[in-house]
């Protein structure tokens, strides 16, 4: 018998001894057992237990009657109950290092198609399932209420957004949580995300991942917002002495923008969360990812759009979780959200997946009212709140400022 089978005798053994209470100790299942008759009499005396039968060689052999010698076997075998925490870690020991030599093997016979990025994320979710999650901690409520009240008191666990308005809806932005902003073509999705970049930038760095536009067109946005230079003298050459004054004047704050911009077109979200994770190791830490937009992304197989869409909502709302930071993900509406240019957008809007709306914590909608078509006329934009998890919903209405490519608040 090999060290490995003398250890799972002894821990049935001792389970036997203390008739099923050991059990209540023991975070194994019978998949954790070298030998597989090991494991299935593990299952079943945890399934006597949990049914209040009696746990003992007798009953036991009454439900696996070809393992009646081997039970009964146990009995005369030398074990202690007080050692039952000693036998489970040596055979959860052992059961950890089958799985990861188990992996080790799976990753060389790898897919040789996948890129760097999807091999490492495929690694480390491999590695992850192998480990699992071992026993819970087991915590009260006397023993989070403090940490709770600290944390709801102190502010600094919400970074604020650009706009006092939006702050009173939805409080900040927090640890965790996807923000979903959605809008058709052209309303100003990327201006909203870029400054909601440059905020989360004062709380450390951030992973701007950007499939529509490149570095430059955003960097020259973030320009026009921070110096007060029209995006259009910029875009189109013509900046004049005075422009270069205002440049003058801003570049100490832009260059103070700890924003890291991906500007690869076709992302998948195994790239997005390597990205996050170069970033997250910069002096300074993670402080928020934003996705410019999600039906952007593309899938490494093929299938579904829907499912796609919703794969990718997925990842977005795990990768927030795992980095604890919040996500800003972009979205398109559908189409038929045009229909008319009076027609407001709803949250059956969000296109190509309901996932999107299931999976944010908050939705914001955005649309423009007033004389777009008129660069002097006064336009609004307006960000409904549809969905919030944290707060209420509602709609916050801003003053469009596109030569500066910035929506602000009234009292500008």
């Amino acid at each position: 018998m090999t060290a490995a089978q003398e250890a799972e005798v002894a821990l049935l053994t001792a389970v036997l001894i203390t008739n099923g209470a050991a059990l209540d100790d023991i975070a194994l299942t019978g998949h954790d057992f070298y030998e597989p008759r090991h494991g299935d009499i593990f299952d079943a005396m945890r399934r006597e237990w949990d049914q209040g039968r009696p746990v003992d060689a007798f009953t036991l052999s009454e439900a696996m009657p070809n393992d009646a010698a081997l039970l009964f076997g146990l009995t005369s075998v030398p074990a202690a109950a007080g050692s039952v925490p000693f036998y489970a870690d040596i055979v959860a020991k052992r059961a950890l290092r089958r799985r990861l030599s188990s992996v080790a093997a799976a990753l060389t016979n790898i897919e040789s198609g996948l890129d760097a990025a999807d091999v490492a994320d495929r690694a480390r979710t491999m590695i992850e399932e192998a480990i699992g999650t071992g026993t819970a901690k087991l915590r009260f409520v006397r023993d989070v209420l403090d940490d709770v009240m600290d944390r709801k008191s102190d502010r600094s666990v919400f970074v604020p957004s650009p706009w006092e308005k939006l702050n009173g809806a939805i409080g900040g932005f927090r640890p965790g949580a996807v923000y979903v902003v959605a809008a058709r073509p052209g309303v100003g999705k990327t201006v909203i995300a870029a400054q909601i970049a440059t905020q989360l930038a004062s709380d450390g760095n951030v992973a701007f991942a950007s499939l529509e536009m490149t570095i430059e067109e955003l960097v020259a946005r973030f320009v026009s917002e921070r110096a007060l230079i029209s995006v259009g003298h910029i875009k189109d050459a013509r900046l004049t002495e005075h422009d270069f004054e205002l440049y003058r004047r801003a570049r100490p704050t832009l260059e103070q923008l700890n924003i890291a911009i991906d500007d690869r077109s076709g992302l998948a979200p195994s790239d997005i969360r390597t990205f996050a994770r170069t970033v997250a190791k910069q002096p300074g830490g993670l402080s928020g990812i934003v996705v410019d937009y999600m039906q952007l992304m593309v899938a490494k197989s093929k299938g579904d759009r829907h499912l796609q869409v919703a794969e990718f909502s997925r990842q977005l709302k795990i990768l927030a979780k795992d980095m604890k930071v919040p996500v800003i993900a972009l979205s398109q509406l559908n189409r038929n959200s045009e229909a008319t240019t009076l027609s407001v957008p709803k949250l059956s809007d969000l296109r190509e997946s309901g996932a999107i709306e299931q999976d944010a914590d908050v939705v914001m909608l955005l649309r423009k009212e007033g004389l777009i078509e008129d660069p002097r006329a006064d336009v609004d934009l307006v960000i409904d709140v549809a969905k919030n998890r944290h707060g209420r919903t509602g709609e916050i209405r801003l003053v469009w400022d596109g030569q500066h490519s910035r929506a602000v608040d009234f009292n500008y």
